[in-house]
């Protein structure tokens, strides 16, 4: 009796019940997968726009301490290679070579988007949030800070819209740049009336 009862106790799974589970859980991944996904590629189209929002952050301070131009390079590359609406970016000052003429040879500090490979920028040279820029729009491109912080009148780009490299299912962010040099990151989704992250 005792050695009956203890086979039973050691008796694993049967391949029935290990079907039974594989089963349910290829469901619940199928279910899940498409928010996954969303989830995925809205993460990395915040980073790529916080990326940016905090490069011109940078190329405006240092615009400031040198006292001279410094120039924001929005590339259209991706991790280095071409593509159109590509998140690489550049910081340039001017070397002062030439005085009155500014010069923009030499990189300060690069940034490769690789960890971005979903998201897409694109550029506006007038504010306008019904519809975002497609994607290369503009690129590559230039925003340039004075010594005083404030855009040059060469810098035209006012807005930079990032959005998913399909332009469906994931959010939209625009950054806007104002002549005086403030820079802000906000969502066209939402209305500034109700919600501070709103654009306008």
């Amino acid at each position: 009796m005792k050695k009956s009862s203890l086979i039973r106790s050691q008796r694993g799974t049967t391949l029935i019940e290990l079907m039974v589970a594989l089963a349910v859980f290829a469901t619940l991944l199928a279910l899940a997968w498409p928010n996954f996904k969303s989830s995925i590629q809205n993460a990395q189209i915040r980073t790529a726009a916080e990326s940016i929002v905090n490069g011109l952050q940078l190329t405006r301070a240092e615009a400031v301490r040198r006292n001279s131009e410094v120039q924001f390079q929005l590339n259209n590359t991706l991790a280095g290679a071409a593509v159109s609406g590509g998140t690489d970016w550049s910081i340039v000052p001017d070397d002062l070579s030439t005085p009155g003429t500014p010069n923009f040879s030499t990189a300060m500090q690069t940034r490769n988007g690789n960890d971005t490979v979903n998201a897409r920028i694109g550029a506006k040279t007038a504010a306008d949030f019904t519809s975002a820029a497609a994607a290369g729009a503009n690129l590559p491109g230039n925003i340039t800070f004075t010594g005083m912080g404030r855009l040059t009148a060469a810098s035209t780009i006012v807005q930079i819209d990032v959005t998913n490299t399909t332009g469906t299912s994931a959010r939209q962010l625009s950054i806007t740049l104002t002549p005086g040099g403030q820079i802000r990151l906000c969502d066209p989704a939402l209305t500034l009336a109700k919600n501070p992250q709103g654009c306008s």
